[in-house]
């Protein structure tokens, strides 16, 4: 005699009544890591001054040679950003033992918007910089500040993160004279794998780069190591290359306004509940000496 064939389809189905977030990168990892500029208006005129040579004196009584002031100036202006969502009247009710995600929605916009701010950082150090008297000049980062993808230091080749690229990105800023403090190395999981392949175990490196891989450590070779979402960095897909960016803290200024976040009940769609989180920030490169962008291949 067989089983009765109809009684699976009468097998339950049961529902989580919380809600699970998926993987992601929560916290902001590069907003502490900046200079954080106040900004009342739509922008605001950050003032510079460049090095001054003092001259010889070699004579007496002579008259004062007087030189002129190096001044220059970077403009920084916040963004509006928002993240909306909405739930149906009925929502609470139909989805019975489910707790409507509430809190998980503003947990996950937070997060949405911390990464954002990382973006925007990224996108200035290595993007154009709005400079002159009004803001109408455009200054981008010198070819001068770029580690090629295929630089190795011998025989050209097309790799991804070495131990030659990173010295390179040290050697760019130590030339400039930039301070050895506050120094940071922003890549993704990918460039801190490669690292650790191509460095020898034979290399006295080694160690350190692999306490570096598995998180015993985050500073090498005088940088901070800081790992961001892969999809932060910037990324040309037709060739498979990858931006580290390296800079100084005080190459990069930062400003921002704070995170709000308003429910509403929206009577113009049938007193739907409305969650809207909104933030206003930006980020301008300060100084191009105190960036090295580095090209790394992800190709197979």
């Amino acid at each position: 005699m067989s089983a009765m064939t109809q009684i699976p389809e009468f097998y339950p189905t049961m529902f989580s009544a919380n809600w699970r977030t998926l993987a992601q990168q929560k916290p902001s990892k590069l907003s502490p890591l900046v200079v954080h500029e106040m900004v009342s208006g739509k922008e605001k005129k950050i003032n510079q001054a460049g090095p001054s040579t003092p001259q010889r004196v070699v004579g007496r009584a002579q008259e004062t040679r007087i030189s002129d002031l190096n001044l220059y100036g970077r403009w920084l202006s916040p963004y509006p950003y928002d993240d909306a969502k909405l739930f149906d009247e009925w929502d609470e009710d139909l989805l019975g033992e489910v707790t409507r995600p509430d809190s998980t929605v503003l947990a996950q916009m937070i997060a949405g918007f911390n990464r954002a701010k990382d973006g925007a950082i990224l996108a200035a150090a290595v993007g154009s910089a709005r400079t002159g008297t009004d803001g109408t000049g455009a200054t981008t980062l010198p070819a001068g500040q770029q580690v090629a993808v295929n630089y190795t230091g011998t025989t050209p080749a097309n790799i991804g993160l070495t131990l030659a690229k990173v010295l390179q990105a040290k050697y760019l800023l130590d030339v400039a004279d930039v301070e050895d403090e506050g120094r940071i190395l922003v890549c993704s999981a990918k460039q801190l794998q490669d690292m650790l392949n191509v460095t020898e175990v034979k290399s006295a490196d080694y160690n350190s780069v692999k306490a570096l891989v598995n998180g015993q450590i985050d500073t090498y070779l005088g940088f901070k190591f800081v790992r961001v979402s892969a999809s932060l960095l910037p990324y040309v897909a037709s060739t498979d290359v990858r931006s580290v960016v390296a800079f100084q803290r005080d190459g990069i200024a930062f400003t921002e306004k704070g995170a709000k976040t308003r429910m509403d009940i929206r009577a113009d769609l049938s007193h739907a509940l409305q969650i809207r989180s909104v933030d206003l920030f930006g980020a301008t490169r300060t100084e191009e000496v105190r960036v090295v962008e580095v090209f790394c291949d992800e190709s197979p």
